[in-house]
């Protein structure tokens, strides 16, 4: 007898509901999280902060690096992801009083994340926990000295917790910024009205994403590999794209760094029509992006591409791929995660009514 969905791990219709409230989380991070990051922006200037660590797993891993750009960019500051068992079993040095590191766990559970947590607050960095949850037993709440609470919400697969803990630290990183003297007021106002309009456009976007991915499902149904390119931001876009095909369908996925993408005879490894989703809004990897759309289509593999206006050339028809709004380049993955979101949960949908059983567990 079929499993239910809601008895299998990562429910679709959990993920179906979390996804489309994410223009509403990021809203609420944005508006009532304002007063608390100021506040920390003005203890970062005032400890004189000059690099920037955060670590986490999963999704919250692939978060960290899609703000670096936005720290780097707005506070000029070094910024760097760390994968979080792989710091607590190896550390980092060149930590002092002078270091911010965001702890990040959307859950707090105990995981390898707990280590990396103690790792860092036996370090002389100044440590912020992120969490989504406010028990009092979540390490990531009490144990170190601030902790940021996005509030988002995770039954299904990852999409909120991303979305909301990314919309949190590029508000940050311009907060800092400015409180730092790097960006001017003004520059700093106009950057906090494009992410505070962000919002809107997720849900413009998300309204579209929907048809489009339910039109793309059945084109993709044989498709076992699935490659993702992306450079800069869109990087750790490609990543949680990579992931979204084990945690939805349940397909494999691969995420390249674009440069990456013509080392090693890659492209050879594709078959004729296997699909490669290239993150390509407007920005500095832009030439690079276009040698890899002409080289995937010279092979004949598929290619699907996320786009912005300055990239929008790179489509011929809606089952090349999906046009998004233009924002600043950092900003960008709140709106390239979206329609990828949708696409997963298309493509499980589809996968499910084909006859395949979701599991209800996995070794541990």
């Amino acid at each position: 007898m079929p499993l239910p969905d809601e008895k299998a791990l990562m429910p679709i219709e959990a993920t179906r509901v979390e996804v489309s409230a994410q223009p509403e989380v990021v809203a609420r991070v944005l508006q009532k999280l304002q007063e608390q990051t100021q506040e920390l922006a003005q203890t970062l200037a005032r400890r004189q902060v000059n690099l920037v660590l955060a670590s986490g797993s999963g999704d919250s891993w692939f978060a960290a690096q899609a703000v670096r750009l936005a720290w780097e960019r707005y506070a000029a500051v070094p910024f760097e992801a760390l994968q979080a068992y792989e710091y607590a079993a190896y550390g980092r040095p060149g930590v002092d009083e002078r270091t911010a590191h965001f702890v990040i766990s959307s859950s707090g559970r105990p995981t390898t994340t707990w280590d990396a947590l103690d790792r860092a607050l036996d370090s002389p960095a100044y440590v912020v926990g992120i969490t989504d949850k406010t028990a009092t037993d979540n390490p990531f709440m009490v144990k170190p000295p601030v902790a940021l609470v996005p509030g988002a919400v995770k039954l299904g697969w990852p999409a909120q917790t991303t979305t909301a803990t990314i919309a949190l630290l590029l508000n940050l990183a311009v907060a800092f910024g400015q409180a730092r003297g790097y960006l001017n007021d003004s520059e700093a106002a106009r950057l906090f009205r494009q992410l505070n309009d962000l919002p809107s456009l997720m849900t413009e976007v998300l309204d579209r994403s929907i048809p489009w991915a339910e039109m793309m499902a059945p084109t993709l149904s044989q498709q076992r590999i699935y490659t993702f390119v992306g450079g800069g931001s869109s990087f750790a876009v490609a990543q949680t794209g990579a992931a979204l095909m084990a945690e939805g369908p349940q397909e494999v996925g691969q995420a390249l760094m674009v440069e990456e993408f013509h080392h090693a005879l890659r492209v050879a490894t594709l078959q004729k029509g296997d699909p490669v989703v290239l993150i390509a809004p407007a920005g500095e990897s832009e030439m690079r992006i276009r040698d890899t759309a002409r080289v995937v289509k010279g092979w004949g593999a598929r290619l699907i591409v996320l786009v912005t206006p300055g990239t929008a050339d790179l489509i011929e028809s809606p089952e090349d791929g999906f046009y998004l709004p233009e924002v600043e380049e950092p900003f960008s993955p709140l709106l390239t995660l979206l329609p990828l979101h949708a696409l997963s949960i298309a493509l499980a949908e589809s996968k499910v009514t084909s006859g395949y059983q979701r599991p209800e567990s996995v070794p541990k």
